[in-house]
């Protein structure tokens, strides 16, 4: 074993693609077997109640990247790049001295991908509704044809092009051996990677797990690791959306191709079964990639961190995958998502169970490094948290899926749709799975009201924009919004 101590922490962010909390095994699901995960959180803290800015891959990156809230940063959906003006994660280490790795999905747009690494090796997304392996990254299909694997590709592609592919919702074994899948080949690469540092610089790793994003294909042996039976369907499959607004069952009939009104629940047990074992993948990746910090003697000097990019319906309400931009949903189960950091010199074991927000990431590894946190971040330092101190942090959380605007308090939750007679409110304390609507009821009229007044002012005091030159100093919109009530009683 040979031992790197640069004089600064290396920093690893592994992140899932479309990986609810609610499925990995320490934060409290029975069924599924994500010991790796589990591990990384008995050695770290894990952030119990972490939401995405937006349920949508592309803008989730983002907005976890820089910092930013969509809103700000310009990253809106998946079809929208960030600003070019904008600072993610990547060029702030590498202003900090440290060379910069982005390894599988990056999913930043080509601009800022050039300019958040200093090396990449680049899987892309598996894209669920392409019928050939050409929408992969030229880095991945150039391995997979030199070792191989690029006919089981091309077999797992031609089954996109199948009827029974989509009356089944995209769940189907697929035929590339485990050893080639897209997960193995970014972990494998990730701990390439690892082995090959050796001078004393620090590195930041930003590792891309394709998985569990839709389809639902994970190969064999992933693929039988669950029985059908074993899936924990939601109380919510089988209830209406009467209550909703309109766009919910408009989705639920036409919103990815397929009609979900014709989701049954054997088919949506077989969808699960999948799902677990392509998280169980994942898993297997994040304890490599742990085991090859560990056998070139840098575990006490590196930072480790884990997260998804947003959730998955995977059931509710008797739908699959994600809001999308003509369909937007804001649903806790497709914003909440595992966050777990540990340092070498934080805190272990910890669980902290306020919400907090995913933009927060950001920020945290930069206090966690010791690295300079610039004024336009709007995410919260949470460095603090992690190495076993208490601080406060903010008591409502803030999502958005385009217009659509979302903020969740202590009791009570607000999906606004301007414009519109329809929109939501929950009581998330009597009614976590958010099963009935009360944002029509007269008798929570104050109630609506109040959450709109809050609404508003988050949305006018996360505004941040970016200026030029300016006789204030950075960031003059933090003391600008604030500066008019300075004196008042």
């Amino acid at each position: 074993m040979r031992t790197i101590q640069p004089a600064k922490p290396n920093v690893i962010l592994i992140l899932a693609d479309q990986l609810r909390a609610d499925c990995v095994g320490c934060y409290g699901n029975s069924v599924i077997k994500t010991p790796h995960i589990d591990a990384l959180a008995a050695r770290g803290v894990k952030f119990h109640q972490t939401f995405a800015q937006h349920p949508q891959c592309a803008p989730s990156r983002a907005a976890l990247m820089t910092g930013r809230y969509p809103h700000v940063n310009g990253a809106i959906s998946n079809h929208t790049a960030m600003s070019d003006n904008e600072v993610t994660l990547g060029e702030h280490f590498i202003g900090a001295g440290y060379q910069s790795i982005g390894v599988g999905k990056l999913h930043l747009f080509s601009k800022k991908e050039e300019a958040s690494f200093s090396v990449t090796r680049q899987s892309g997304g598996q894209n669920s509704d392409a019928v050939t392996p050409d929408c992969l990254h030229e880095d991945y299909k150039t391995w997979l044809r030199d070792n191989g694997h690029w006919p089981a590709a091309e077999q797992a592609y031609d089954i996109h092009a199948t009827d029974k592919y989509w009356e089944d919702f995209q769940a189907n074994v697929n035929p590339i051996p485990q050893e080639a899948f897209i997960d193995t080949w970014v972990g494998d690469r990730a701990v390439d990677f690892i082995n090959e540092q050796t001078d004393e610089a620090p590195f930041f790793m930003f590792v891309g797990l394709p998985n569990p994003h839709t389809p639902f294909d994970c190969p064999e042996p992933y693929a039988s690791m669950y029985a059908d039976e074993d899936m924990p369907v939601p109380d919510t499959f089988f209830q209406g959306l009467e209550d909703k607004p309109p766009i919910h069952a408009k989705f639920k009939r036409q919103g990815r191709r397929v009609n979900y009104e014709n989701l049954t629940e054997s088919k949506l047990r077989r969808a699960m079964a999948l799902y677990y074992g392509a998280v169980s993948l994942v898993d297997d990746q994040v304890g490599k990639i742990v085991a090859a910090v560990a056998a070139n003697g840098m575990s006490e000097n590196t930072i480790v961190a884990f997260s998804s990019d947003h959730g998955e319906l995977l059931g509710h309400f008797g739908m699959l995958t994600k809001g999308i931009d003509e369909y937007p949903m804001l649903y806790d189960v497709g914003l909440r998502v595992p966050m777990i950091i540990s340092s070498p010199v934080g805190a272990a074991g910890h669980s902290f169970t306020n919400p907090v927000e995913l933009i927060d990431l950001c920020p945290t590894l930069l206090g966690c490094a010791g690295t300079v946190i610039p004024p336009e971040i709007q995410g919260q330092d949470l460095s603090p948290i992690v190495h076993g101190e208490t601080i406060s942090v903010r008591e409502a959380v803030y999502s958005e899926s385009g217009a659509v605007k979302m903020l969740r308090g202590p009791r009570y939750k607000l999906v606004y749709y301007p414009g519109q007679p329809f929109g939501e409110l929950y009581d998330i304390q009597e009614d976590p799975h958010e099963r009935q609507n009360l944002f029509g009821r007269d008798e929570y009229r104050s109630v609506r009201g109040d959450m709109m007044a809050d609404l508003l002012d988050r949305l006018i005091l996360t505004e941040g924009p970016r200026h030029g030159e300016s006789g204030r100093g950075p960031a003059y919109w933090r003391t600008l919004y604030g500066r008019a009530f300075e004196d008042l009683e």
